[in-house]
C-alpha cells in the first residue's frame, strides 16, 4: 500500500516531538509493508455511525465525504479496553483509499475533531 504526506502534515512533521514523528513513521511502515493487519492501536473510520446531533451529522458526512479514518498511534501509552482493543489520547488521521492513504493530521482524542479541508490537501 502506498503512504502520502498531506502538505501541511509533512511541513509540521519536523517541529513534532520525536517519538511522535517515530510513531507516525512506524504507522507508515506498517502499511507499506503490511497493508493494516496487525495493527496494535484502534483503527477505524471517523465516520461515527448513527449521529444524532448536527454536529454529529456535518461530521459524519465529512469523514464519509473525504474517506477519512483514524488510528491510535500510542502516545502517551496504550490503553487496553474492554473489547481488547487499544486505544491512545493520541491519534493520527489518515485518508483512506483502496490502495493508498493520505496521512493528514495527528491529534489527541478526546475531543474528537475532525482535520480541517485545507489540511486534506495533497
Amino acid at each position: 500500500m502506498q503512504v502520502i504526506f498531506a502538505d501541511i502534515l509533512d511541513s509540521e512533521m519536523g517541529s513534532l516531538d520525536e517519538s511522535v514523528q517515530q510513531a507516525i513513521f512506524d504507522f507508515a511502515n506498517h502499511v507499506e509493508t503490511h497493508g493494516f493487519k496487525g495493527l496494535k492501536g484502534r483503527n477505524k473510520s471517523s465516520a461515527i455511525p448513527n449521529p444524532h446531533t448536527k454536529r454529529q451529522r456535518a461530521n459524519f458526512k465529512h469523514a464519509q465525504k473525504n474517506c477519512l479514518w483514524h488510528y491510535h498511534i500510542g502516545l502517551p501509552e496504550y490503553v487496553e479496553q474492554a473489547n481488547g482493543e487499544f486505544t491512545s489520547e493520541m491519534i493520527l488521521h489518515y485518508i483512506r483509499y483502496d490502495d493508498t492513504i493520505v496521512l493528514v493530521d495527528v491529534a489527541t482524542h478526546p475531543p474528537f475533531n475532525l482535520p480541517s479541508n485545507e489540511k486534506l490537501n495533497y
